[in-house]
């Protein structure tokens, strides 16, 4: 009997596995739902000229509410962020730590705490997505930039035009606009390749890495597109059709930007979780 049972696990395993692979993937939602992320990112940015190396680093910590507002027949979505919570803590150069914690403002840096609390627990924008998780629409709530929906999809990924398969690969080719403070409006035309690493029952992991089309050839123009460089993985819940975790890392370096034995580095590290 046991032999049996066993058996037809297995059996009601593959065939649940190769229904998912059959199904076109989508994110699926429910107007009014929320959903809440918890971000962890960290960043090293290490400038060296004339043989001293001058560090400045940064530690953030935040969750980011995402409330389902429309969900059309067609599998668009139209969702609204909030950050409800954040903790920033910054190390300069020389040495010196600030910070701002939103559970503790009044222990706060000044400046830290009149910039975040521009935007802490007010909607901050509003997005329009269609179901592979492609960025149709975005609205600024409040003065904030939203030109990076357009390579930064809200949930990292997209998803791809084809049933799930082993091996499957895809791209999005997306416009990279530097805005301010990284650039002056440059725009570049990049691609985020995409595969499926592994597939199971329960869910389907993604890798991506970008690219970058005609990159600029001085080191000053390279400089701002490091941060943009990005790969990582992201983990899709078949059940749920929603990411669960995101692993990011971006960065590079730049040599020559200011001279002989001058180097730029930029290091960046960000995981994302889906909150019960």
């Amino acid at each position: 009997m046991c032999k049996h049972w066993v058996l037809f696990s297995l059996v009601g395993v593959s065939i649940l596995a190769r229904g998912y692979a059959q199904e076109n993937p989508r994110f699926r939602f429910q107007p009014g739902e929320v959903l809440q992320y918890r971000v962890q990112q960290t960043t090293k940015v290490m400038h060296t000229l004339a043989g001293e190396t001058s560090v400045l680093e940064s530690s953030t910590e935040l969750v980011k509410r995402w409330e389902i507002q429309e969900v059309g027949a067609d599998g668009t979505v139209v969702m609204q962020l909030t950050i409800p919570q954040i903790k920033l803590t910054q190390k300069l150069p020389t040495g010196q730590s600030v910070h701002y914690d939103s559970t503790k403002p009044d222990d706060s840096h000044p400046a830290l705490k009149q910039q975040m609390e521009q935007f802490l627990g007010k909607p901050t924008v509003r997005l329009k997505i269609d179901a592979r998780g492609n960025v149709l629409q975005a609205q600024p709530l409040v003065t904030v930039s939203v030109g990076h929906f357009a390579s930064e999809p809200p949930f990292a990924v997209v998803l791809p035009p084809e049933p799930w398969k082993t091996q499957l690969r895809w791209t999005r080719p997306y416009s990279l606009v530097l805005e301010p403070p990284l650039g002056t409006g440059d725009e570049y035309q990049a691609e985020q390749q995409l595969e499926l690493r592994a597939l199971n029952e329960r869910q389907a992991e993604i890798t991506w890495v970008t690219h970058v089309k005609g990159a600029p050839t001085t080191a000053t123009e390279r400089i701002p597109l490091l941060q943009k460089l990005t790969r990582g993985v992201a983990v899709f819940d078949l059940t749920t059709h929603r990411v669960t975790l995101i692993r990011m890392q971006a960065g590079g370096a730049v040599e020559g930007h200011e001279g002989p034995n001058s180097k730029y580095e930029f290091v960046s590290e960000y995981i994302e979780r889906l909150l019960p």
